[in-house]
């Protein structure tokens, strides 16, 4: 093996050691790459706490994941929320043995209330098939790699359209996560939540 194919070998093989102050600068410029920066936090990343700081690339995708999930599933009791408070419902019964109908639940007029009187067993079943569901996107889609990106197509090739609607859906989530929480404040806590109800 000639000398300058053992070097080759050696400095491939050989980690790239960076210092603090570089991989800072290399962190801080993913981040500012990422979509979700808009006119609401001044075209600049909103990290007051500065926990972005020392983040590599695993742990902004894994927060990212987080905040991509939070997100989806408030814009999901959002909705449901509204849906319930209409006063829709399925039909049948979401308890047979304790003979817990979901017109019952319905009658009770919020969603709060009748969340308290779904049975444990329900509750366990629930926490259950969604924990599973976690275990098993995890293992196939790890957020710390995916960052909350599912393999599902993108619905354009255009890059800068692409991150615009990754915008919209963060922003959607950020907003449904403000809202869910006052609709739970306002029912718990009545007059917390100004002009509540409408």
């Amino acid at each position: 093996m000639s000398l300058s194919l053992c070097s080759a070998v050696i400095s491939l093989n050989t980690p790239v050691v960076m210092r603090p102050s570089q991989l800072r600068a290399s962190v801080q410029m993913g981040v500012a790459d990422l979509p979700g920066i808009s006119t609401e936090t001044g075209g600049k990343v909103w990290d007051p706490l500065g926990l972005s700081d020392k983040m590599d690339e695993g742990n902004l995708n894994l927060v990212r994941a987080a905040e991509l999930k939070h997100g989806r599933v408030a814009m999901l009791a959002t909705v449901g929320w509204a849906w319930t408070a209409t006063g829709t419902h399925f039909n049948g019964m979401i308890s047979t043995s304790k003979k817990i109908s979901f017109a019952d639940l319905a009658a009770m007029g919020d969603p709060i209330s009748a969340a308290s009187k779904v049975p444990a067993a329900g509750i366990w079943q629930m926490i259950f098939a969604i924990g599973a569901l976690e275990i098993f996107w995890e293992g196939k889609y790890p957020s710390n790699e995916c960052a909350g990106n599912f393999g599902v197509p993108a619905c354009t090739t255009d890059p800068e359209k692409f991150k615009e609607l990754q915008t919209m859906e963060l922003k959607n989530g950020r907003l449904a996560m403000i809202g869910i929480i006052s609709f739970a404040c306002a029912q718990g806590l009545p007059g917390s939540v100004p002009f509540y109800p409408f």
